[in-house]
């Protein structure tokens, strides 16, 4: 009987998968400053090669899209747990306010990609929409679809550089349904 050697495919997969999230961590903080980042200061943060990062990501729009479903999947793991509607919207809300270089590269893009992220986010956030307004904590005359409308209301007013706290504090009381008066609001 012959003895099976160890396959090499196994531990550079784990090293591959292992430097692939230091670029998105890495890219992350980048593109957080500074959404011109060249490629190689992102390697110079991961602690990798130009290379390692150009064959994970062939340009700054790939690592910019990587790194935005890094976090859609970080929020869609969220939404399946029991935290509150508004809740998450405010986390997408903050995560727009404070990685504004990010944002203005998906405005670059072209607008049908622009669509399918906007999609892709309302669609993560829907089941938490909906049991909110069965709950009875969101307006009833709402719809999913207009969590898009607000995202592009709040990067308008986040450009003429409102205070973000206060934006956001209106569009989740602005969702929020109406309470019989003199009900408590705790």
């Amino acid at each position: 009987m012959r003895a099976v050697r160890p396959s090499a495919a196994g531990p550079r997969r784990i090293d591959a998968r292992r430097n692939r999230e230091a670029i998105l961590r890495a890219a992350d903080e980048a593109f957080s400053e500074d959404a011109d980042v060249a490629l190689d200061e992102v390697a110079r943060r991961a602690g990798l090669g130009r290379a390692t990062v150009y064959r994970h990501f062939p340009d700054r729009t790939a690592l910019a899209l990587a790194v935005a479903a890094h976090h859609l999947a970080a929020l869609k793991n969220r939404a399946r747990g029991p935290e509150p509607f508004r809740e998450l919207l405010r986390t997408v809300l903050a995560m727009q306010a404070r990685r504004r270089p990010l944002v203005r590269l998906f405005r670059e893009l072209p607008e049908r990609s622009q669509r399918q992220y906007a999609h892709a986010l309302v669609s993560l956030l829907r089941p938490a929409f909906e049991e909110a307004q069965r709950a009875g904590s969101i307006r009833a005359d709402l719809e999913p679809a207009d969590l898009a409308l607000l995202f592009e209301m709040h990067e308008a007013a986040l450009v003429s550089a409102e205070p973000a706290e206060r934006l956001v504090r209106v569009f989740l009381d602005g969702l929020a349904a109406a309470r019989e008066p003199g009900a408590d609001h705790a």
